[in-house]
């Protein structure tokens, strides 16, 4: 996951391939039951997709700007990988004009 504010990239590595399970799709619980599971309405904003390690996986953004990561096992549920990053936020810099007429 990028995450604007430094182009600072967050998220597991190739090498930390999550596999969660062989099972057939049929086999898995529904896109909503695993949302649900996660708290989407916690979060200001969350990318769902399908790993290549057959997982369900989220990415998103949590109300205090912390980065989340998870991995849910599609066949029961279970959350398998979660990791949460915080964000330092940075003060704005004040800008001042100083018009000359």
């Amino acid at each position: 996951m990028v995450c604007a504010g430094g182009g600072v990239a967050w998220g597991s590595s190739p090498a930390e391939k999550v596999v969660c399970t062989q099972a057939p799709r049929s086999a898995w619980i529904s896109e909503a039951r695993v949302r649900a599971a996660f708290g989407t309405e916690d979060f200001s904003l969350v990318k769902f997709k399908v790993s290549r390690g057959n997982c369900y996986e989220f990415y998103a953004i949590a109300r205090d700007g912390s980065v989340v990561e998870a991995y849910y096992d599609p066949t029961t549920g279970e959350r398998v990988r979660y990791n949460r990053v915080a964000v330092q936020r940075t003060e704005t810099p004040r800008y001042e004009s100083s018009r000359t007429r």
